[in-house]
């Protein structure tokens, strides 16, 4: 079965994850976290997280969707090219 990717990047919403993680769980849906790199990701709460694997590893034959948290300030990401 494809899984579902999860961006996370600086400032992510974790309150946004957690819902949508639980129905992806209850529904069986195999996920993998994804990060711009592979350092520690600092939720908006401050939570930190390790990325399963990095954005340049992503191999899109093995995902069939895509899971965009919300942030705070989307700055974060608007010069971010990958």
């Amino acid at each position: 079965m494809k899984r579902t990717a999860v961006l996370l990047y600086p400032q992510f919403s974790e309150y946004e994850l957690s819902v949508a993680l639980s129905i992806l769980m209850q529904g069986d849906k195999p996920i993998i976290t994804v990060g711009l790199n592979n350092e520690k990701i600092k939720g908006e709460s401050g939570l930190s997280c390790i990325a399963d694997i990095q954005i340049s590893e992503v191999n899109l034959d093995e995902i069939d969707s895509l899971l965009l948290p919300g942030c705070m300030d989307i700055a974060n990401l608007i010069n971010e090219q990958k």
